[in-house]
């Protein structure tokens, strides 16, 4: 990795990770949403992934002893630079931002505060699909006294939203760069299994855009996602076969979404034996078999 340029801002409260790939268009508001924030003292550490457009010329363009610049030799994807990045990381306490996205006002200070009695803190995210906008987690959605069991049927962390005690992200080992999706929960799951605590700043301070992707591409990633997430908690799941049985009719629900109706049948088929009473995923079941 090559280092471009280090931040030269002492002893940082907190240190903030931004993976960037070919983001020269977006990255600097990104950036400026970072350096807007008003904690004392925090780097900002930008690890380029190997990006063939002008990233590195935007960011080495903004002057600010915060700022740190590096570059891996290869693309090796965003897992892996996040973890390099808190690998170089001078403060305790980690919080992420996402190359295409934005912070408001108050985030930092907000993860800097929650993060002095819990090992994770998250906020709510607003995520942007042209002149939309829906809010995750939902408005009224409350931490649950089990983030574990929340955090083994479904996710309402994402990254641009997270923030961790370095040590319980070293704990758990990082980020997994081998997750095709859903990196983020595949985190946060661990770090609950691990017994961290959770804290939730129930405010949308952190802003997602959405970015062009195939639906087909998306679904088959977000599934091989889904299957290895569910991999490396064999025995949690075993325990929970009715939420196993939901993962499953998920899965089956987005293949015959995208056209792939024998795959979806396995999925289905696969949640009736572990849910008898799975009566939708049984009716799906049928259509799939219809071919619609």
């Amino acid at each position: 990795m090559r280092t471009l340029r280090t931040a030269t801002v002492t002893d940082p409260a907190i240190s903030v990770v931004i993976p960037s790939y070919n983001r020269a268009t977006v990255i600097g508001r990104a950036i400026q949403s970072v350096l807007m924030q008003d904690v004392d003292r925090f780097e900002l550490l930008v690890v380029d992934d190997g990006s063939s457009d002008d990233t590195l010329a935007v960011v080495q363009a903004i002057d600010d002893p915060r700022l740190g610049i590096y570059q891996l030799a290869r693309n090796a994807g965003a897992p892996a630079a996040r973890n390099a990045g808190v690998g170089l990381a001078r403060s305790p306490l980690i919080a992420f931002q996402d190359s295409d996205d934005e912070w408001r006002p108050g985030l930092l200070a907000a993860h800097v505060a929650m993060l002095a009695t819990r090992d994770v803190s998250f906020c709510q995210l607003e995520q942007c699909y042209g002149d939309t906008a829906t809010l995750y987690p939902p408005a009224g959605w409350a931490l649950p006294a089990n983030m574990l069991d929340e955090l083994l049927a479904t996710n309402h962390i994402s990254t641009q939203t997270l923030a961790v005690r370095r040590a319980a992200f070293a704990a758990v080992g990082g980020f997994d760069p081998a997750m095709p999706r859903f990196q983020d929960w595949d985190l946060v799951l661990r770090l609950a299994v691990a017994g961290c605590s959770f804290g939730y700043i129930d405010r949308p301070l952190a802003v997602a855009f959405d970015s062009p992707d195939s639906l087909t591409r998306s679904v088959r990633k977000g599934i091989a996602g889904r299957e290895r997430l569910l991999a490396k908690h064999p025995a949690l799941y075993a325990q929970r076969p009715r939420l196993l049985a939901r993962h499953h009719h998920v899965m089956g629900s987005l293949l015959r979404r995208i056209g792939e109706h024998a795959a979806a049948r396995r999925h289905f088929a696969a949640a009736v034996r572990l849910d008898p009473g799975e009566w939708k995923s049984a009716a799906q079941w049928l259509l799939a078999s219809l071919g619609r």
